[in-house]
């Protein structure tokens, strides 16, 4: 039955024309910069062709059926490992383009949706079988890598951007105020009037302006020195070398 199998939809000749396809795609795929493509998976590619041109040498020379039978296999194995590789790339390039969105347009709500259902899709897909061996509930694993790799892209595409300050800064902090402000159906018309004034009036003194910018940016940089600057003036002084101490010492 195996031999039957390997015969009809298996044989070395189809394996051939499918690892031609699939390195086709994958050296195209390199150069679409939505890509991380890291030299480790060059080298892990160049090292799966090896052995599939020892299994297609095996299969060639003159060994017994059996064992040109496991040539064929391996093969099959390759190239099953390399389309796997393939399916994982074309779900990455939503969450990309998604990551895209979000750096280019940070301010809209729907990219951030839409980045969400991407990266569920995607990092549910690739990290299904680490699921199921995390040893605790498969679901509650892929959430929680789900949305630290998330945080993570979106930090470094903001970083990327450069608009890590101004979403962090104080007119987002107002705006954010009067959008609270107008959504709370718990308060009195004339309250919110009257917050809303002093919101704008509050934000359009630089001084403010400027104070409220540094204070966020320690707190998100170097929050220790809003809770204990003194503290943090002598490990910084600490950090220095001693004045004519030779550097590194």
């Amino acid at each position: 039955m195996l031999d039957f199998f390997l015969r009809l939809q298996a044989s070395v000749y189809i394996q051939i024309i499918i690892l031609v396809l699939l390195l086709a795609y994958f050296f195209g795929h390199r150069r679409d910069p939505r890509h991380l493509i890291s030299g480790l998976s060059l080298f892990r590619t160049i090292i799966l062709i090896l052995i599939f041109l020892y299994f297609l040498w095996n299969w060639s020379s003159e060994i017994p059926p059996s064992l040109r039978n496991v040539s064929v296999l391996g093969m099959f194995i390759i190239n099953l490992y390399m389309f796997w590789n393939v399916i994982l790339t074309r779900l990455e390039r939503p969450y990309r383009d998604a990551l895209e969105a979000c750096g280019q347009e940070p301010e809209k709500p729907a990219n951030y949706q839409q980045l969400w259902r991407s990266a569920k899709r995607f990092f549910y897909v690739r990290y299904f079988l680490d699921a199921l061996f995390s040893g605790g509930s498969p679901t509650r694993f892929l959430h929680s890598i789900t949305s630290e790799q998330v945080r993570h892209d979106v930090k470094n595409i903001f970083s990327q951007r450069g608009v890590k300050k101004p979403l962090i800064s104080c007119q987002t902090e107002m705006a954010f105020l009067k959008n609270r402000l107008s959504q709370e159906e718990s308060l009195p018309a004339e309250f919110k009037e009257v917050m809303t004034k002093a919101i704008d009036q509050f934000q359009q003194h630089p001084w403010i302006e400027e104070q409220v910018n540094e204070f966020l940016a320690l707190a998100l940089e170097d929050p220790v020195r809003l809770y204990s600057p003194e503290w943090a003036a002598r490990m910084e002084k600490a950090d220095r070398p001693a004045p004519g101490a030779p550097p590194g010492s």
